[in-house]
C-alpha cells in the first residue's frame, strides 16, 4: 500500500466517530477575513475574555463576514517563495476547532474533499507536549503515525503536504521565531524548534500549515507568516435549534427549551458554542416538565451548571473544584502530575467523567497518556468560583471580601475573569449569602453607571443580573417615570445610556408580528421567546385559535416578561381561549397594560372569567371586545368587575356587542360606584338609545374624556342631555362621536347651545346626524365665540365656549348656505379649529367664496379641509385658490375626491402653490378627469424642495410621464 493511502487508512480508522458526531449538527461555518484588510483590527483584542467574542449585548457594531466551505480551508492558494503559507483558525473554547480539524481530515481521507493534497499529518499540541527529548520531524511524525513505514525526506517535499496543528493554546512550549535555523527533515531539534521552522518555512518550504487556536494563543503567530484567517464560528439560530431539538428528542419539550433559552439573551448568545448548548439542552430537558404547561422559569447561568452537578459524586466535585481555583487561566488540560497535586487518581477521574461527561472530558491519545479536561471553560471557572465562596462563606464578613474580588476583575481591561465573577454572584444568590440591598450590590450598579461607555459595564451587568435578573430595571423604569436619577451622584446622561444599554442587553424590542405565511397556533409557540422581549404582540389575524392562550398566559403570568400591548383581534380564541388567558392576566406578576379581543367569537360567558381580572389585575389600563356577542349579560358580567376598587381599566371598547338599554345601564352603575378610573368608552354600534345614553351622561359624564356613541339609535331626546352635560364646568368630555344617528338640526342644536355654554370639547363628529343648513347657524354662533380658556381679552364671567381642533358635518345636508354660515368662524382670532370635514354635504361653487376668505384671514389656523364628493368643479377650486394662494393660509391638507374637476383646476391649484409654498403637503385629487398634461405639473412640485407638496392621490396614466 502507497504512502498516501496507508496514511488515509489510518485517519479513517482514528476518526470514524467524527461521522456519528455529524448527526449532532456540530459546526463547519468558517468566517473567512483577508490579511490585508482585517488583520489588525482582527488582533486587537485577542486577549479578552472570549466570552467578548460572543456576547452582542454590548453597542458595538457587529461585522458579518462571508462564510466559506470547510473544504476550501486547505485550499493552495499560496505562493510558495513567500513566507505567507500558514492559515490560522481560532475559535472560542467549545465551539468546534478540533472537531473541525477532525472532519477536514476525515473527507480528506475517505476521498471527498481537499484531494489536491497528497499528505495530511494532524497532530495535537496537547500531545506534542508529551515530546520532551529531541528528535527529527521525520521521528516526530513517525512517532504519531508509527505505521508510515516509508516516510522519507522525499515524500515530505511535495508541494501537497500538510501539517495541522490544532489547539495551539493547549502548548506549553514557546514558539520562538528567532531560533535556529532547521532546513532538514532528518536534523535532530526540539520540538518547539521543529514546529517554528515549519511556519516560518525554513523547514519543507513547500508544505502548507494549518494551526487552530482560541483567541488569545494566536498572537504567538507573527503577521508576517500568515496566509490566511479564519473564525470557527459555532451555531447560527438555524443550528442552534436543531441542535437543541436533536438533543432534546420530543418535540412539545424542545419548544420549551428554545423557548427557554432564548428568553435569556445572554445565554442564548452562549448557545453560539455548541458544547454550552449541549449542556443547556441536558439540564433544561430535565427541569422542564412535559405535562408542566408552558410555564416559564428561567434560569440563569450558575443554575443551569448548579443543575449539571445535581447527581456528581461531592469528593470528586470537592476535588475538581481544588483543581480548577489552582489552575485557573493557566491551564485547561491536566495529566496526570496535575491530578496528583489534589490527591485524584487517574482511575477516580475516569470513573466521574464516564459519569458526567458534560463536566469532565477524558482523552487518550500518544504514549498511552490520558488527559482530562473539564467539558467546557466556563466550567472550569465555575468550579473556581465555587471553591472561592467554599473559602470566603468561612470568613466574617463575606460582602467586603466579595467587593475586592469585584476590584480586582476591574483592574484587567480584558476581562480575564469576567466569567468567573459571573458565576461568584450566581453562587451569592444561590447560597443565600447576601441581604437584597448589601452594600456589594449598590457598589455594582455605581460601578456600571461608572464605566457605562466602558465594556466593563457589561460585564459587571452579567455579574448583577445573575444575582438578580431584575437588576438595574427598576432603577431604569424609576428614572423613566420621574426623570430623575436612583442613584446619586450620577447626571441624567449615565441613566439615559443605562436605559439604552439595558434595553440592548435584553434584546426588549417595540413590536412582534408573525409573517403571514406563518401565522398559526404551531409557529406562535416556536416564537414565544420573542413575544416575551416584546412590548407588544401584534398578532390580529394571526389564524390563532385557544391552543395557543396557555402559552401566551405564560408569558403574561412571569414577571421577568415585557409584554405590555397583547393584540389577538380576530382570531378563533373564543370563551375556552379566554379562560385560558385570565390565568396568565389575573396572575400577581403580570404586567399587561392593553388587550384587544376584538372579533374573537366571544359570549358573555367571556366576560364572567374577564370580570376576575379587572378585579385581580389593577395594572390592566384597555380592554377591547369589540365585535363580539356578549350582549346585555356580559356586560353585567364586566360591571361587577368594574365596580371593584382594585379596578383601574381607563378605557373600554365595546362596540358592536349587540348591548342594548339594560347593558348601558349596567355600565353607568358600575362606573358611578368606581368614579375616576374610565376615561374612554366606546359603544358605537349597539342599540342602547336614548335612555341608556341618558343614563351614562347622568351618572358618568365627569369621568370620561372620550365617549364613542356612533351608530347608537339617539335621537334628539339625547340631545337634551348631551348639551345639558356640557354647559358644566365639571364636564371632562374632550371626544365626542354622535355620528349615524338620528340627531336632525333640532338636536344639533341643543349640542351648540351647551357647547356654547362652557364646554371643553376638542373634537366632535356628527356625521350623517339628518343636519341642515338651517342649524349651521348655532354652529356659527359657537365658532364665532371665545375660548373658556383663552386668557387676557375679557373678563372671565364673560368667556364663551369654543375649544374644538376636530369637526366632522360630513355626510349631512348643509348646503351653500350652511357653510357661508361657518365660514365667519375661521376668521375668529381665538379659534383652535385646525380640521374640519365638509364632505358629501350638498356643496357647490357658491360657498366657496367664503370658505376662501376664511383660509385667507390672518387669524385662520385650520389646516386641513375635505371637501370631496360635493360639485365645486373647476369654477369653485379656482375660487378656493383665491384663499389658498394667501401667505396667510395654513392649509396642509386639502381632499377634493370627486368634485367634478379637470385639468383646469390643477392650473389653478398649481398657481397658488407657487404663491404660497410653504404649507399644502398633501393633495387628495382621487375621482376627478384629470389628464396626464396637467397633473404633471403637480409631480414636478413634489420633487422641488421649494414646496412642502409630498403627496398627490390621484389616478393616471404612467406613460404619460
Amino acid at each position: 500500500m502507497d504512502l498516501e493511502n496507508c496514511l488515509k487508512n489510518i485517519l479513517k480508522n482514528k476518526f470514524q466517530k467524527v461521522k456519528e458526531a455529524e448527526n449532532s449538527l456540530l459546526p463547519s461555518r468558517l468566517c473567512y477575513r483577508e490579511l490585508k484588510q482585517e488583520h489588525k483590527l482582527f488582533h486587537t483584542n485577542l486577549l479578552q475574555n472570549e466570552f467578548r467574542f460572543i456576547d452582542k449585548s454590548d453597542l458595538h457594531t457587529w461585522v458579518v463576514y462571508p462564510t466559506v466551505p470547510l473544504s476550501e480551508i486547505l485550499s493552495c492558494d499560496c505562493k510558495h517563495n513567500s513566507s505567507q503559507r500558514t492559515v490560522l483558525t481560532v475559535g472560542v473554547c467549545g465551539v468546534g476547532k478540533t472537531t473541525t480539524v477532525q472532519r477536514c481530515a476525515l473527507e480528506w481521507a475517505e476521498g471527498k474533499a481537499c484531494q489536491d493534497v497528497h499528505l495530511l499529518f494532524p497532530l495535537t499540541f496537547w500531545e506534542l507536549n508529551l515530546l520532551e527529548h529531541e528528535l527529527t520531524l521525520i521521528e516526530l511524525l513517525l512517532t504519531f503515525f508509527p505505521d508510515l513505514k516509508e516516510l522519507d525526506s522525499v515524500s515530505l517535499r511535495n508541494s501537497s503536504v500538510c501539517f495541522v496543528l490544532d489547539a495551539l493554546d493547549e502548548y506549553h512550549g514557546t514558539l520562538d521565531f528567532h531560533c535556529p535555523t532547521v532546513s532538514d527533515v532528518s536534523e535532530l531539534s526540539t520540538v518547539e524548534n521543529l514546529l517554528t521552522n515549519l511556519i516560518r518555512g525554513d523547514l519543507l518550504p513547500l508544505a502548507h500549515i494549518w494551526i487552530t487556536t482560541r483567541f488569545a494563543a494566536a498572537t504567538q503567530i507573527p503577521d508576517r507568516f500568515l496566509l490566511k484567517e479564519t473564525e470557527v464560528q459555532g451555531f447560527n439560530d438555524e443550528q442552534q435549534e436543531e441542535h437543541l431539538r436533536a438533543l432534546v428528542g420530543d418535540d412539545n419539550l424542545a419548544d420549551k427549551v428554545i423557548n427557554h433559552v432564548k428568553i435569556s439573551r445572554s445565554l442564548d448568545f452562549l448557545c453560539q458554542v455548541p458544547t454550552i448548548c449541549t449542556i443547556m439542552a441536558n439540564v433544561l430537558k430535565d427541569h422542564l416538565k412535559p405535562d408542566d404547561g408552558f410555564k416559564i422559569h428561567p434560569l440563569s447561568l450558575t443554575q443551569i451548571y448548579t443543575n449539571l452537578l445535581k447527581a456528581s459524586n461531592p469528593e470528586t466535585v470537592a476535588k475538581l473544584k481544588m483543581l480548577a481555583k489552582l489552575w485557573m487561566g493557566e491551564c485547561e488540560v491536566f495529566y496526570d502530575y496535575h491530578l496528583s497535586e489534589i490527591d485524584l487518581s487517574v482511575e477516580e477521574a475516569s470513573t466521574f467523567s464516564k459519569e458526567c461527561p458534560l463536566v469532565l472530558k477524558e482523552e487518550n491519545g500518544l504514549h498511552n497518556s490520558t488527559v482530562f479536561r473539564f467539558g467546557h471553560s466556563s466550567i472550569l471557572e465555575f468550579f473556581a468560583a465555587s471553591a472561592e465562596l467554599d473559602n470566603i462563606e468561612t470568613k466574617s464578613d463575606p460582602s467586603r471580601l466579595c467587593k475586592c474580588l469585584v476590584d480586582t476583575a476591574l483592574e484587567s481591561s480584558m476581562g480575564k475573569t469576567d466569567v468567573f465573577l459571573r458565576f461568584i454572584f450566581g453562587l451569592l444568590r444561590e447560597r443565600g449569602m447576601l441581604e437584597p440591598h448589601d452594600p456589594l450590590l449598590v457598589y455594582t450598579k455605581k460601578l456600571i453607571l461608572d464605566y457605562i461607555l466602558s465594556y466593563k459595564a457589561v460585564g459587571l451587568f452579567h455579574c448583577l443580573r445573575e444575582y438578580d435578573n431584575q437588576a438595574l430595571l427598576h432603577e431604569v423604569k424609576f428614572f423613566l417615570k420621574y426623570r430623575f436619577c436612583p442613584i446619586s451622584n450620577f447626571s441624567e446622561m449615565h441613566w439615559t445610556i443605562m436605559l439604552q444599554r439595558t434595553s440592548n442587553f435584553e434584546g426588549i424590542r417595540d413590536s412582534f408580528e408573525m409573517p403571514v405565511s406563518a401565522r398559526c397556533d404551531e409557529k406562535l409557540i416556536r416564537q414565544l421567546a420573542a413575544i416575551f422581549k416584546s412590548k407588544k404582540a401584534m398578532l390580529r389575524f394571526s389564524n390563532l385559535t385557544d391552543k395557543c392562550c396557555p402559552a401566551l398566559a405564560s408569558i403574561l403570568s412571569t414577571k421577568e416578561s415585557y409584554l405590555r400591548e397583547l393584540d389577538l383581534g380576530f382570531n378563533s380564541i373564543r370563551d375556552e381561549g379566554v379562560r385560558e388567558l385570565v390565568e396568565g392576566l389575573s396572575d400577581e406578576n403580570c404586567r399587561l397594560k392593553t388587550i384587544r379581543l376584538q372579533g374573537c367569537g366571544l359570549t358573555g360567558h367571556s366576560c364572567e372569567d374577564l370580570a376576575l381580572v379587572l378585579r385581580r389585575s389593577p395594572k390592566l389600563r384597555e380592554l377591547d371586545l369589540s365585535m363580539n356577542e356578549i350582549g346585555d349579560d356580559g356586560v353585567r358580567y364586566l360591571a361587577d368587575g368594574l365596580r371593584s376598587p382594585e379596578c383601574q381599566l381607563e378605557t373600554l371598547r365595546l362596540s358592536q356587542c349587540n348591548i342594548e338599554e339594560k347593558g348601558s345601564s349596567y355600565l353607568a352603575s358600575a362606573l358611578q360606584e368606581n368614579w375616576g378610573s374610565l376615561k374612554v368608552l366606546d359603544l358605537s354600534i349597539n342599540m342602547v338609545g336614548d335612555k341608556g345614553t341618558k343614563e351614562l351622561y347622568i351618572k358618568c359624564d365627569r369621568q370620561l374624556t372620550k365617549l364613542e356613541i356612533y351608530h347608537c339609535g339617539l335621537t334628539v331626546l339625547s340631545c337634551h342631555n348631551i348639551g345639558e352635560a356640557l354647559k358644566y364646568e365639571t364636564s371632562s368630555l374632550v371626544e365626542l362621536n354622535l355620528s349615524n344617528n338620528q340627531l336632525k338640526d333640532a338636536g344639533f342644536a341643543l349640542i351648540c347651545e351647551g357647547m356654547y355654554a362652557w364646554c371643553r370639547l376638542e373634537k366632535l363628529n356628527v356625521s350623517r346626524c339628518g343636519i341642515t343648513g338651517r342649524a349651521c347657524v348655532h354652529l356659527a354662533t359657537v365658532l364665532c365665540s371665545l375660548s373658556q380658556l383663552y386668557k387676557g381679552l375679557t373678563q372671565k364671567t364673560d368667556w364663551k365656549a369654543v375649544e374644538l381642533r376636530e369637526l366632522d358635518l360630513s355626510m349631512n345636508c348643509l348646503g351653500d348656505q350652511g357653510v357661508r354660515e361657518i365660514s365667519a368662524g375661521l376668521k375668529n382670532p381665538c379659534s383652535r379649529l385646525r380640521a374640519l370635514n365638509l364632505s358629501h354635504c350638498s356643496l357647490t361653487d357658491d360657498c366657496c367664496a367664503e370658505l376662501a376668505s376664511g383660509l385667507a384671514s390672518k387669524e385662520s389656523i385650520l389646516s386641513e379641509l375635505d371637501l370631496s364628493e360635493n360639485n365645486l368643479q373647476d369654477k369653485g377650486v379656482r375660487k378656493l385658490c383665491t384663499g389658498i394662494r394667501s401667505p396667510h393660509c395654513k392649509l396642509e391638507k386639502l381632499s377634493l375626491r370627486t368634485c367634478g374637476l379637470t385639468s383646469r383646476s390643477i392650473q389653478f391649484l398649481s398657481a397658488a402653490l407657487k404663491a404660497n409654498p410653504q404649507h399644502l403637503a398633501e393633495l387628495h385629487l382621487m375621482g376627478n378627469n384629470l389628464e396626464n398634461s396637467g397633473l404633471k405639473v403637480l409631480v414636478e412640485l413634489t420633487k422641488n424642495q421649494k414646496y412642502c407638496l409630498h403627496t398627490i392621490e390621484i389616478i393616471y396614466n404612467m406613460t404619460g410621464f
